[in-house]
């Protein structure tokens, strides 16, 4: 203990000399975070308060059916958390240059374990925390709970709660390892994801939110007792359901009958971490040691082999100068395994989220649901499209490391640099981005067949968004540009990064508060069978493509203004 508490110390002293550094770009990172922060803070609480009031007293559907939909938005929340800390602790606990450093020292290796999942956990969660935390205040604050409750539930139930998420990543993370080594790490990859696609479909298929919706309406209006018989059967087994029905009953009043669940979530998270630990402490040494494997593997020259796909011994009708930085573009990102293996679990959520969306069907003929669900939809394309960006264009400048001198000393045109960054990480973000807008509009389409303006709004905004998260992107990426750290998630996770990613879901709400009213109109218009024009929609566009074409602006001029800098 005493050495982990050594390690510690230093770790802490480390943190803090970096953050608080006095460079011109430090302090506008540190006080640009601390105003983002408290920016985003603000306006998290104001519209999980506002959120809540409007569901609970305009739409009315009940406190039961509510936390019902709190309860699957957990199941996301933790789903997300679980994959990120997959990923991120591969990263973290195997690749990272500190674990090779402590492994040479007389550390023991649960120690170096135990320092490390914590670093990882606190690096990947830290802004999932911030806004799972403010959504849970403003929710709190509307329902009247006093502020030690508030507290109460973020360390004792909050924060296990995503615990347990991190200690199953780290166990799958390491039962991969051990599988890896026997059938291949490609193999393990294809089977985690399709069982992950399995697991999230068979989630909202038996926890279908329509089907919820009518069997709840026929208890009304006694919508806000308890109506347990209506949850899937597996739900009992699922933490969210634990969190979910903890706040379902401090909601009643009853909290004794919720707090058996609470201790639940408490005591499970506590039993596998100390799990994880005993693992680890047999395992994490033998299956650093399996890594080594992969990377030998990888590392075998493909002799004798003809030309592959974007080769560089293939010709191409691109300048010499775009062919070489798009083929070191492509063969970079394909060598990194957390790159590709990060892009196939969003594409396979994608597809999850594609495949539950499309078959929603409005049959309630209330106004204020399909209004509220598509707002509720935009923002989360939106959120994907700030999610795929910080992912993979705000490392990109950042990922050239130490050799970035060389590409300077070249006779290479920085502005055709940058435009490739930006054309490459604009092309990732756009594709998926219009693949959601296009699905996640359909089920509107069907209640207007002939006026289709929130299709094509819907199209229109996932191309200006994805240009100006791949802009704030690539730009603030270039301004806090990192050469020294060498693993993409890294860079993605650090200060500089959480800011950018802060700014971007400052203008996803700015864009929902400026289509609400007319989304409200159109969605009016359909259920008291009035008329809304399409031109309607034309100020709202307007608006946003002004305020989106000056983030563009800035992220370019900020981006290769930071090409320029004295590397």
């Amino acid at each position: 203990m005493a050495l982990f508490l050594h390690i510690l110390r230093y770790k802490v002293i480390s943190f803090l000399k970096t953050t608080f550094d006095v460079r011109a770009v430090s302090v506008v990172r540190g006080v640009g975070s601390l105003l983002v922060f408290g920016g985003f803070a603000a306006g998290a609480y104001f519209l999980s308060h506002g959120i809540t009031r409007y569901v609970l007293e305009e739409t009315r559907i009940g406190l039961f059916l509510f936390h019902r939909f709190i309860s699957m938005m957990l199941f996301v929340f933790f789903v997300s958390v679980n994959l990120g800390n997959i990923i991120v602790s591969y990263a973290t606990l195997y690749r990272s240059p500190e674990v090779a450093s402590l492994l040479t020292k007389p550390v023991p290796y649960h120690t170096i374990f135990t320092l490390k999942f914590l670093d990882n956990f606190l690096y990947s969660s830290t802004t999932l925390f911030l806004v799972a935390f403010m959504v849970l205040l403003g929710y709190g604050s509307y329902l009247g709970y006093p502020w030690y409750a508030m507290l109460g539930i973020m360390v004792f139930l909050l924060v296990p709660f995503m615990l347990l998420s991190a200690c199953i990543a780290v166990l799958i993370l390491m039962g991969l390892m051990k599988i890896a080594g026997k059938i291949g790490f490609r193999r393990v990859v294809t089977l985690l994801s399709s069982l992950y696609l399995m697991m999230v479909y068979l989630f909202f298929k038996f926890s279908n939110p329509i089907q919820l919706i009518e069997d709840t309406a026929r208890y009304y209006p006694n919508v806000d007792i308890n109506l347990a018989q209506l949850d899937p059967f597996f739900a009992k087994f699922l933490p969210n359901h634990w969190l979910a029905e903890f706040l379902f009953f401090l909601s009643r009043g009853e909290i004794e009958r919720g707090l058996p669940m609470g201790m639940l979530l408490l005591f499970v998270a506590a039993g596998l971490f100390v799990t994880v630990l005993l693992v680890a402490h047999r395992f994490y040494y033998r299956s650093w040691l399996i890594t080594f494997e992969f990377q030998a593997s990888s590392n075998v020259p493909r002799t004798g082999r003809g030309p592959t796909f974007f080769d560089f011994r293939k010709k191409s009708i691109l300048p010499a100068q775009a062919e070489s930085i798009l083929k070191k573009e492509y063969f970079a990102f394909f060598r990194e395994p957390s790159q590709w293996i990060h892009l196939a679990v969003m594409i396979v959520l994608i597809t999850v989220f594609v495949s539950s969306v499309r078959g929603l069907n409005f049959i309630l003929r209330v106004a204020e649901l399909p209004a509220l669900t598509y707002l509720v939809l935009y923002a989360f394309g939106g959120f994907l499209s700030a999610s795929l960006a910080l992912r993979f264009v705000f490392p990109l400048i950042s990922l050239e490391g130490n050799s970035f001198w060389a590409l300077r000393s070249m006779p290479v045109k920085m502005r055709t640099y940058f435009a490739i960054k930006f054309l490459i990480g604009f092309l990732l973000v756009s594709v998926l981005a219009l693949v959601v807008a296009y699905f996640s509009n359909a089920p509107f389409v069907r209640l207007t067949p002939t006026n289709r303006v929130l299709l094509w709004f819907g199209l229109y905004s996932a191309l200006v968004i994805s240009l100006t998260m791949t802009a704030l992107n690539v730009g603030l990426g270039g301004y806090f540009g990192n050469f020294q750290e060498k693993n993409p998630i890294r860079i993605a996770s650090s200060q500089g990064a959480t800011l950018t990613f802060l700014m971007t879901l400052m203008y996803l709400v700015l864009l929902v508060a400026i289509i609400a009213i007319p989304v409200s109109g159109h969605f009016d218009a359909i259920f008291y069978r009035g008329v809304f024009p399409p031109e309607r929609m034309i100020p709202p566009s307007i608006i946003f493509g002004a305020v989106s074409l000056f983030l563009v602006a800035l992220g370019y001029i900020i981006g290769f203004r930071s090409l320029k800098r004295d590397f």
